[in-house]
């Protein structure tokens, strides 16, 4: 658990690493209708309601720059010259390796490993190498290494116009919430760069469902299965297609969604992010209930 003091240092990290970004556009026609009986509006997060510069947050992809590992170990204070940023890269990703067969192994689909848990081996691991002498390994600091690190893999900024939307998306009496890929870093991300938390914006945080959390991922649909236990704990009388889900990617978003009876809409405002899948048998004939070029377009289909 956080302690108000962390919380606070990794949000004023997060916002002096970060630079505003603004979408690519991806040269898509919206194909925007009315949407009935549409009571509950949750979002993925990276690449939706978030510009990401890679285009989604992923720990399991293989991690190839070991500068940004050396300039994440100095932010630390950590001895970062020397062999420090190649062995630490090569560890974080045979580390994440590791995490995700362990978890596999306790019948996961797409697991999902807590990046801290990952970083306090990689520490413990730079330890044992002699690469970090005289400096204390805790979770503190594991926390630390994971938002520098991300921080300079995955920049990310709020979309445009994600506040006027979501205030105007309120007045609709929507209830809203997340389904997203995610770690410990991403609701801390959303309070440095919008000034509030998801929470104050009008966010329920009984809906907000995260992987870290669930240790499963997209498009796991038992992630979003969960999802939907949730939601039914939350109001015994919801349905799925009373749930409009909002996602940048046919596979990771749409495709579970779709399968589990929620109304979709497709995020193509940026380029980075947007993925159609059309190589992939489940997302080849798949069509979304809508997409969107911009999150205000919610606002005129809801």
């Amino acid at each position: 658990m956080l302690s108000d003091t962390e919380r606070q240092l990794l949000k004023d990290r997060i916002l002096l690493q970060s630079r505003e970004l603004s979408p690519e556009p991806a040269g898509e026609e919206p194909l925007l209708q009315p949407l009935k009986g549409i009571r509950y509006l949750i979002f993925d997060f990276y690449g939706t309601l978030f510009i990401s510069g890679v285009g989604d947050i992923g720990i399991d992809e293989k991690a190839g720059d070991s500068k940004k590992m050396v300039l994440a170990l100095a932010a630390c204070g950590l001895p970062a010259g020397g062999t420090a940023g190649k062995h630490g890269l090569k560890l974080f990703n045979d580390t994440v390796t590791k995490h995700r067969k362990a978890l596999a192994e306790d019948g996961l689909e797409e697991p999902e490993p807590a990046i801290e848990k990952v970083w306090l081996d990689v520490l413990n691991g730079l330890a044992k190498k002699g690469l970090i002498d005289g400096h204390r390994v805790d979770e503190v600091l594991a926390r630390r290494l994971a938002v520098e690190f991300e921080v300079r893999m995955n920049p990310v900024w709020p979309m445009p116009d994600l506040i006027p939307a979501v205030e105007d998306l309120r007045k609709k009496s929507l209830v809203m919430g997340v389904i997203s890929n995610s770690q410990f870093y991403t609701p801390i991300a959303f309070e440095a760069l919008a000034k509030q938390s998801l929470e104050e914006i009008g966010f329920d945080r009984k809906l907000l469902h995260w992987s870290f959390k669930e240790k499963v991922k997209k498009p796991s649909l038992d992630f979003y299965r969960s999802f939907l236990d949730k939601l039914k704990k939350f109001d015994p009388a919801a349905e799925p297609y009373e749930v409009l889900y909002v996602g940048n990617d046919m596979l990771k978003d749409v495709w579970p969604a779709a399968t589990l009876g929620m109304r979709t809409a497709l995020f193509a405002g940026d380029r980075r992010s947007l993925k159609w899948r059309r190589d992939d048998e489940r997302c080849r004939y798949l069509q979304p209930d809508l997409v969107i070029t911009e999150l205000y377009q919610l606002v005129k289909c809801l």
